[in-house]
């Protein structure tokens, strides 16, 4: 079973991203033992912006034509049954070259196949101070667009933290990973053998209009 693991941080290594994405990986290989990772680091191939020709929706053309790494990170993607995504908020919304990315995706608008899509999702953003909720927001036209399904989402304030890798942080990536693998073989992880939690249920309440509703004499 092939995993995507896209890191879209503008960092090299080491990055907080990275060591976030780790252990979501962490969490999906042990729900899921034969998993295959593909790791993409966006930063790390040359992808240039769409310079919005869109010569690629021609049925004639029918690919981007800009000469980068473009379709070289495509392929590494190819057979994937799901995605982890992690990335940093650096100024309110998406990463540059995530969103730089998600533009090129375009030239297969028009294409039965589209890379990067039909996908099961593991989402995580993380910023310095807040925002977080905005940008992953921000994500969800672009997964529903590619028929993407996210199944499970961490956001992460560093906020007064020096090290986001010494937090609760990790354990979360790591739910995100194990939820995201869950869904993907549940047959492995049957809900039988878990442990289920208690529902919580409010107390009941009279309703307007009941009798116990009205007060006394009114």
């Amino acid at each position: 079973m092939k995993i995507v693991a896209l890191s879209c941080t503008q960092k090299r290594l080491p990055s907080v991203t990275d060591a976030l994405l780790e252990a979501a990986i962490t969490g999906v290989v042990r729900e899921v033992g034969d998993a295959q990772i593909q790791r993409i680091r966006l930063i790390d191939h040359r992808i240039a912006m769409c310079e919005g020709e869109d010569t690629c929706l021609d049925p004639e053309v029918g690919r981007c034509t800009l000469d980068d790494d473009f379709a070289h990170v495509v392929d590494l993607a190819e057979g994937a049954q799901a995605m982890l995504l992690a990335m940093p908020v650096y100024a309110g919304n998406v990463p540059a070259v995530l969103k730089i990315f998600q533009e090129r995706l375009k030239s297969f608008m028009n294409a039965r196949h589209r890379p990067f899509g039909n996908l099961l999702v593991g989402t995580i953003v993380h910023s310095r101070t807040m925002l977080t909720e905005p940008a992953l927001g921000a994500l969800f036209p672009w997964y529903l667009r590619l028929r993407n399904r996210n199944v499970a989402s961490a956001c992460v304030t560093q906020n007064e933290h020096q090290d986001l890798t010494r937090t609760a942080a990790i354990d979360l990536c790591v739910a995100v990973g194990r939820q995201l693998g869950m869904t993907l073989d549940n047959s492995r992880s049957p809900a039988s053998d878990r442990t289920a939690l208690p529902v919580v249920h409010a107390p009941a309440r009279p309703r307007c209009g009941d009798p116990a509703a009205s007060p006394a004499g009114a």
